[in-house]
């Protein structure tokens, strides 16, 4: 794209109304939310399977995003 990243960053919010970093939050929510439904591992197999560090950030944002915490799901 030959910008630097806040450049990208800015031009990335004009286009869609919101930052990368919540993008890629609610990217990583849904890909662990599908994982929820269709597989038979542990929350914290898909916390870290997700792109998550850590797994008190991961419920924190889970819930923030899908209203739920990932146990509910």
């Amino acid at each position: 794209a030959h910008l630097t990243p806040p450049a990208f960053c800015r031009y990335f919010k004009t286009r869609t109304r919101k930052t990368f970093s919540r993008f890629l939050l609610e990217l990583r929510t849904a890909h662990a939310a599908k994982l929820l439904t269709e597989s038979s591992k542990t929350v914290a197999e898909i916390c870290y399977e997700s792109g998550f560090n850590n797994f008190s950030n991961f419920n924190r944002h889970f819930k923030n995003i899908i209203g739920r915490t990932p146990l509910e799901h």
